[in-house]
């Protein structure tokens, strides 16, 4: 039945669901093109740095969170203190998801402003968490592999 189907074709729905949560932002910003033009730069540039700041501020707190975790749950023997367990829950933790960004800003029903031109810095500040991460899982893994190579 169904569940065989999606079993099959676990990475095809996968996909597919993938690209249509990501059209979402981007409906939202067409409906507003025309007030696009309008919006200065160094506006966006402050709502991209805020959004920076806000994935930093997220992870600075959950990293705090999950030592108090570790401590409180048993020290070294807590599964907090495993290295593996930290870095997941530190990068799940603190990322917020773009849809759920553009269903924030749907709900709010232009009350802060024009929902389209509201997704644009949450589509940067996704991009920008992205590549913040991206970074930052390569550099745990250099010294990863340092460590095993020393």
């Amino acid at each position: 039945g169904v569940a065989e189907f999606s079993d099959r074709n676990r990475k095809l729905l996968s996909m597919m669901s993938a690209l249509l949560l990501s059209l979402a932002p981007f409906i939202q910003v067409s409906r507003s093109r025309s007030l696009l033009l309008l919006v200065k730069p160094a506006v966006f540039l402050l709502a991209v740095v805020l959004g920076v700041l806000l994935h930093l501020s997220l992870f600075a707190f959950n990293a705090l969170a999950i030592s108090l975790l570790s401590t409180i749950s048993g020290g070294s023997e807590s599964s907090f203190s495993k290295k593996q367990n930290i870095s997941a829950v530190l990068l799940v933790a603190s990322q917020k998801t773009l849809p759920v960004m553009v269903a924030v800003v749907e709900q709010l029903g232009g009350a802060l402003g024009e929902s389209g031109l509201l997704v644009l810095p949450c589509i940067a500040a996704h991009l920008n968490q992205i590549i913040f991460d991206s970074f930052l899982v390569n550099v745990w893994f250099q010294k990863e592999h340092e460590l095993k190579s020393a």
